[in-house]
């Protein structure tokens, strides 16, 4: 069901400027990856014609395209505010901006899409929140990060993005409807919204209302958006299928049953769980809108960048009878809207409007924040490329990086550049996907390949049929594992409490 890539035919990209501006930390010559990840890699290199080049220490293959001739916009945002919003569980299709035909669906972020730069083809590092999150705040791979499950948590030591805009003389407060119990840092102010996204619209506005006008302000609104069991929609599903009666219904027992039970669902099932979804779409992109019309009212958005992403997309039947997100390796679960919005006041002439059809990734968000609003980077390894060269000429052109994912502690990963997408499992690993879900519920094979071009709801493996490609992309993804920042990546022990509380939400870790 997801929306097929449009590519953009250009000339090849110039060589790359590096977005680690020194060495990267220390590690060791095993990387000092994951270890579920750094054990992937001998896996790798046993298929026939794979050639490991080890970059331990080196540059990753893809390249960083040039920079535009129009505007520059290195350091231009400096003392400049930031609004970031992410929702979760957001497909990137299910927006009018990203390829939904209904003109209904998402009016406001649709909106805010046109007055900025679209990133067509984004991808999370996980179908799981706290992993993408933590890597958009940390421009780093779950892996290097740390935060591989929900419930995980940072480093005493890591660095994140409020981290980095206190040091340069910003007011920070994050108002969020999941993940809020994470070890956050950086803070002036933390909220919890407790999944009730209404909330967030009210405790961000109260927050902006007693700043010092005199600093920035950043400030991430987090929405539980899409998440299921889709309460959002409220009754929009009957409004867009009317008439339904049948065994889907937008509460938590009922999805779930639909697959501990391994309930088929017929088309008009499946029609319905879509109206669901897209109704928790529609109404988030209300409550999106309320927020930045609260801002605007203030004056508070003239001056302000403002970036949109989710953390995660949703399968919706489209593999394996599955409902949720966390088992997915699929593009239903990892492609994801990615946009950036510059401030009025900066006065340049940006492109806006614009698309940008390359494949990139949430690692990205933090390099080309810290590129934008003069953040330094220096010493420390970051996994991401900076995207300023797009957002000064979206239509540069060239095929774009190559863009992972990874499955927690599994060694499961997938990695796409182009058209291609290929998904390893070298141990066959069948996922729990939720309790009491049978063992079987989501097989993933050995080596699964897709072109995304032809077949964008990746239903035809290729994998057999295409051997060479199955090399190419093992080699890339080799090397681009061994070329991560790396970290621990190990299992941690979450307390009960919380871990009750994300058993509650569906997860199992």
């Amino acid at each position: 069901m997801t929306t097929a890539p449009t590519l953009v035919p250009g000339p090849a990209p110039e060589p790359p400027t590096p977005t680690r501006t020194a060495a990267p930390r220390r590690r060791s010559a095993r990387c000092r990856l994951a270890r579920p990840l750094c054990a992937l890699i001998p896996v790798l290199l046993i298929l026939p014609s794979v050639v490991l080049v080890t970059a331990c220490d080196g540059a990753t293959s893809e390249q960083e395209p040039r920079a535009g001739e129009s505007v520059d916009l290195a350091g231009s945002l400096a003392g400049y505010n930031l609004l970031l919003i992410t929702i979760d569980t957001l497909r990137a299709d299910r927006l009018g901006s990203f390829g939904h035909p209904d003109p209904g669906q998402s009016p406001r972020i649709d909106a805010l899409a046109a007055s900025g730069t679209r990133f067509l083809e984004a991808s999370a590092p996980r179908g799981l929140t706290w992993p993408s999150l933590a890597t958009v705040l940390t421009g780093q791979y779950p892996s290097s990060h740390g935060l591989i499950q929900n419930g995980y948590s940072f480093a005493d030591d890591q660095r994140t993005l409020p981290h980095r805009l206190q040091d340069a003389g910003y007011q920070t407060a994050a108002v969020l409807s999941n993940m809020c119990q994470a070890n956050h840092r950086g803070w002036d102010l933390l909220e919890c919204a407790g999944g009730v996204d209404a909330r967030v619209e009210r405790k961000a506005l109260a927050w902006i209302d007693q700043l010092d006008p005199q600093r920035p302000f950043f400030l991430w609104a987090h929405y539980f958006g899409a998440h299921g069991p889709y309460y959002n929609g409220g009754d929009r599903a009957a409004r867009i299928d009317p008439g339904y009666e049948g065994v889907v219904e937008a509460k938590k027992h009922v999805l779930n049953r639909i697959m501990t039970d391994q309930i088929p669902l017929d088309a008009a099932d499946q029609r319905h769980l879509d109206a669901l979804y897209d109704a928790a779409v529609q109404g988030t992109d209300e409550l999106v809108g309320r927020l930045l019309d609260g801002l605007a009212s203030r004056g508070a958005l003239e001056r302000t960048a403002i970036v949109l992403l989710a953390d995660h997309g949703e399968d919706l039947y489209d593999h394996h009878g599955y409902i949720y997100h966390a088992c997915s390796p699929y593009q239903s679960g990892l492609h994801v809207p990615l946009l950036f919005v510059l401030p009025p006041a900066l006065g340049l002439a940006a492109p806006t409007g614009g698309a940008v059809a390359q494949p990139v990734e949430l690692t990205d968000v933090l390099p080309t924040l810290a590129s934008l609003f003069a953040l330094p980077l220096e010493g420390e390894c970051i996994d991401g490329t900076s995207l300023v060269p797009y957002l000064e000429r979206p239509e540069r052109g060239g095929e774009g990086k190559a863009a992972l994912s990874e499955y927690g502690s599994e060694r499961i990963a997938t990695v796409r550049q182009g058209r291609w997408k290929l998904i390893v499992n070298p141990d066959e690993h069948r996922p729990i996907c939720l309790p009491g879900a049978p063992e079987d519920l989501y097989p993933i094979a050995a080596t699964e390949l897709y072109d995304l071009v032809e077949d964008p709801a990746e239903l035809n493996d290729l994998s057999g049929e295409q051997p060479s490609q199955v090399r190419r992309l093992t080699r890339l993804l080799a090397e681009r594992e061994a070329a991560k920042c790396g970290g621990d990546g190990g299992v941690q022990e979450l307390p009960e409490e919380l871990r009750r509380e994300l058993e509650a939400l569906g997860y199992v870790n």
